[in-house]
């Protein structure tokens, strides 16, 4: 693990690279299309009066500018756009003050396709792997991350086909039990389903993964890094189409979360349902030990998490609490 610096830890840079449009290249945008958005880096925003939308020949769409989500920058088309033009949609980042980095344009060139209807489903919602181990956690305050014993929750989500086309225009919130878990900016949901890993900065917390820390959480940790508590739990993903009017049906679904235990059986922690079988026990990988010539055994696993039990120091890189950067 390399030495920590405040560098490593700190804000990232005003740069365009972290500034984009949520559109991959040659993209078609369904000409009956709410909004379209500008995202700019983490603690940036992007300059309301400076969207423009103009067509390939430099001619202006009439539109109207909205400040949004995350500092995000919104653009609403007076009237559908035209199937079969090119556009190229852009607005200005001036970098804050006293920051590393130069203003800028951030933009993107789209194909206008026909008009589609606007979507009604949001798809289905379900409960993917549960794992139990070493868990990378984003701290909130410097953006470093730390390493925890913990159990977490894959939810998998598969967006409606109805959906797929206005992807790039949705945001999202992840509630646990009625309160918010994670957000997720626009374009942050692929066509798949899978979402942007957070990034420490603009968010803390991957959106569709949900985890409790089996170890007393450290004096001072924030709110934007705490676990659940163990036990079943309802996750609930609400998608919001900027500008579309009407809201996307809200999705639910019952998980678990359990830690690593080490009681007499030997066991991982109940797995669904009863969790009284071998079939029912967590899945448990080491994410931060690993031995030549392959995986830890069964024995070596055992061992391992006995000793992260007795909060006994792995004896390899990245252990509970200790503190890497983001790169």
């Amino acid at each position: 693990m390399r030495p920590l610096s405040a560098e490593a830890c700190g804000r990232p840079l005003c740069s365009v690279e972290g500034s984009r449009v949520p559109l991959p290249p040659n993209a078609i945008v369904p000409a009956n299309v709410p909004a379209l958005v500008v995202v700019p880096p983490a603690y940036e925003w992007v300059e309301e009066q400076s969207l423009r939308l103009r067509t390939e020949d430099g001619t202006g769409v009439e539109a109207r500018v909205l400040k949004g989500p995350d500092n995000s920058g919104i653009l609403v088309p007076a009237a559908p756009l035209v199937p079969g033009t090119r556009y190229r949609l852009e607005g200005s980042v001036p970098c804050s003050e006293g920051r590393t980095g130069q203003p800028f344009v951030a933009m993107a060139d789209f194909t206008a396709g026909p008009a589609v209807g606007l979507p009604t489903a949001t798809g289905v919602l379900k409960m993917g792997d549960r794992e139990a181990g070493i868990l990378r956690v984003w701290d909130g305050g410097a953006s470093c991350a730390a390493n925890y014993t913990g159990g977490w929750a894959k939810l998998e989500f598969t967006p409606a086909p109805g959906l797929v086309p206005f992807l790039p225009w949705v945001h999202w919130t992840l509630e646990v039990d009625g309160q918010t878990w994670a957000t997720a900016p626009h374009g942050a949901v692929d066509a798949s389903g899978g979402a942007r890993p957070a990034d420490g900065f603009r968010t803390m917390r991957d959106l569709l993964t949900v985890y409790t820390l089996c170890d007393n959480e450290p004096p001072g940790m924030p709110a934007s890094a705490r676990g659940v508590s163990e036990g079943p739990h309802t996750a609930t993903l609400r998608p919001v189409l900027e500008q579309a009017g009407t809201a996307l049906p809200a999705l639910e679904v019952a998980f678990e979360v359990y830690c690593p235990h080490t009681g007499g059986d030997g066991g991982y922690g109940p797995g669904p349902g009863t969790g009284s079988g071998p079939d029912d026990e967590v899945p448990v990988k080491a994410k931060g030990c690993t031995q030549a010539g392959g995986g830890l055994s069964v024995l070596g696993l055992l061992a391992a998490l006995r000793l992260w039990r007795r909060r006994t120091p792995c004896p390899c890189p990245n252990v509970r609490g200790s503190r890497v950067s983001r790169s």
